[in-house]
C-alpha cells in the first residue's frame, strides 16, 4: 500500500484552518500561523470539496469538510455504491481492509461495528477526520497487512471488506497479481473469516479457479460502471431481488444498476452466459441499449435471449426486438428490462450521413436530444450541436455498425420509469 503524498495530521487547528480556507479567509489568524507548505495542502484539499461531496455526499456534521487527496478520491467508493455493499453485512462486525479515506468505511460504520485498517498513518488521520465529518464511529488501526499475521489483521471479525491498492507505482493495474495486498494475501485473509467483499476494477479478469469460487458483481451508478466486486461466502443479509440474484451462487455473475437508492439486478448462473443470442439483420421495432454493468459483466447475449431481443452488429452493439405486447403491460419484455437498459420504440430508419439526418429532422421539426453511438467514429456532442437547430420536438438518434454498414435509427425518447424497490 503506497504512502499518501500528503503528510498532514488533522487536528483541531488544521480543521479550523480548513474552514477559513474554504471560506476564502486565507489571511485569518490561524492561517497565518501555518507554513506555506501546509497552506498549499489545505488549498488543494479545499479545491477538491466539490468532487469529494459528489463521491462521499454532503458533510453531515455542520462546519466540517472532507479530508481527501487526489489519489485517494480517485479510488474511493461513491456513497451510493458503498451504501449498497454495506447492507450485505447486516449489523455484524466487519473489518474494512485498505480503508483509505473512508468511502466504504463510513457506510459500514453507519450500519454496525466496523474496524478500518490502512498502512498509512497520515492517511488515517484524514480517515478519522472524515468519520467526524460523517458523524459516525469506527475503530482505526494502522497496519501493514502484508507484514502482519492474517488473524491479527482480521482481529475477530467474521466478515471483511477489502479494497486493494490497484495503483502501485502510480500505474493502474487490473490484474490481482499486481495489487497490494497481493491476491495470495487476500485469499489468506478470506480464509480467516466466513466471507466478504473484494473490490476490483471493472476490467479485472480472475482465473476460472477463482471466479468459480465466488460470485462476481458489476455495479453501475450515475451512468458509469463503478466497480466489480467479488462476493465470497454467504454474507448475512444479501439483497433480495426479483431478477433471480437472491441466491448469489458461486460461479455466477450479476449486473447491479443503482438508481434512486434502489438496486436493479440481472444475473446468470455459472455457465449460463456463454450462449450467443440470435443476430438481427436490421433494426426491428424497438432499440435497446443494456446498462454498462450488463455489458461489463459479459451478460449482453444472456440479456438479449431472456428479453426476446437480438444483437445488432454483435454483442458490443445495440440490441433490437420486435415486441408486440403493450408497452405498459407488466409482463411485457420492454417493461421488464426498462430499469436495466435504455429502451425506445423506433420511428424511422435512415441513411447515416449529415445531409440525410439534417433533412429528416427538419421535416419532422425535431432534434436529437439523445444521441447514442456504438462502434462508429462519431462524436455525439458535435453531431447534436449540428442538428439542434432542425426543430423543437426531442427525439433519440441511434447510430451503429452492422457488418460493414453504418445505420441510423430514430426513436422516441426512452421512457424514464420511477424507482422501484430493489
Amino acid at each position: 500500500m503506497t504512502a499518501s503524498p500528503i503528510e498532514l495530521e488533522v487536528t483541531d487547528k488544521t480543521r479550523a484552518a480548513m474552514r477559513d480556507c474554504i471560506a476564502g479567509q486565507l489571511h485569518s489568524p490561524v492561517m497565518r500561523t501555518l507554513s506555506s507548505g501546509t497552506k498549499a495542502v489545505l488549498k488543494d484539499i479545499a479545491g477538491l470539496q466539490t468532487r469529494a461531496t459528489a463521491t462521499l455526499g454532503p458533510p453531515i456534521r455542520e462546519g466540517e469538510s472532507w479530508w481527501v487527496n487526489r489519489r485517494a478520491i480517485q479510488q474511493s467508493t461513491t456513497r451510493q455504491v458503498a451504501k449498497f455493499k454495506a447492507c450485505w453485512f447486516g449489523d455484524q462486525s466487519v473489518t474494512d481492509i485498505c480503508c483509505g479515506i473512508g468511502g466504504d468505511l463510513i457506510a459500514l460504520a453507519r450500519r454496525g461495528p466496523t474496524t478500518g485498517i490502512d498502512a498509512n498513518q497520515s492517511l488515517l488521520s484524514f480517515t478519522a477526520a472524515n468519520l467526524i465529518t460523517a458523524d459516525v464511529n469506527a475503530n482505526l488501526r494502522c497496519l501493514d497487512v502484508m507484514e502482519s499475521e492474517p488473524a491479527d489483521v482480521v482481529s475477530g471479525s467474521n466478515w471483511i471488506h477489502i479494497d486493494p491498492d490497484r495503483r502501485v507505482d502510480n500505474q493502474r493495474h487490473v490484474q490481482p497479481d499486481a495489487w497490494l495486498p497481493t491476491w495470495e494475501r487476500t485469499e489468506a485473509l478470506l480464509n480467516q473469516v466466513n466471507g466478504g467483499l473484494v473490490k476490483m476494477a471493472p476490467a479485472t479478469t480472475l482465473d476460472s479457479s477463482l471466479s468459480d469460487a465466488c460470485h462476481l458483481m458489476w455495479i453501475s451508478s450515475g451512468g458509469s460502471v463503478r466497480e466489480q466486486t467479488a462476493i465470497w461466502g454467504s454474507l448475512p443479509t444479501p439483497p433480495t431481488t426479483s431478477q433471480g440474484a437472491a441466491s448469489w451462487q458461486a460461479g455466477g455473475r450479476t449486473a447491479v444498476v443503482l438508481k434512486h437508492d434502489a438496486a436493479q439486478c440481472y444475473s446468470a448462473e455459472s455457465g449460463d452466459s456463454a450462449d450467443p443470442a440470435s443476430v438481427a439483420s436490421a433494426a426491428q421495432s424497438w432499440m435497446i441499449d443494456p446498462d454498462g454493468a450488463i455489458r461489463a459483466a459479459g451478460l449482453t447475449d444472456h440479456f438479449a435471449r431472456s428479453h426476446e431481443a437480438q444483437t445488432l452488429g454483435g454483442p458490443s452493439g445495440f440490441l433490437t426486438a420486435d415486441w408486440n405486447e403493450p408497452e405498459d403491460a407488466p409482463s411485457s419484455p420492454q417493461h421488464a428490462c426498462q430499469h436495466l437498459a435504455m429502451v425506445a420504440p423506433i420511428r424511422d430508419r435512415l441513411s447515416c450521413d449529415d445531409r440525410a439526418l439534417r433533412r429528416y429532422f427538419r421535416k419532422a421539426n425535431a432534434y436529437p436530444e439523445i444521441i447514442k453511438a456504438r462502434s462508429v467514429d462519431i462524436d455525439p456532442g458535435k453531431l447534436g450541436k449540428k442538428l439542434r437547430e432542425c426543430g423543437e420536438t426531442p427525439l433519440a438518434l441511434w447510430i451503429g455498425r452492422n457488418g460493414k454498414k453504418t445505420y441510423a435509427v430514430v426513436t422516441e425518447l426512452p421512457k424514464q420509469l420511477p424507482a422501484q424497490e430493489g
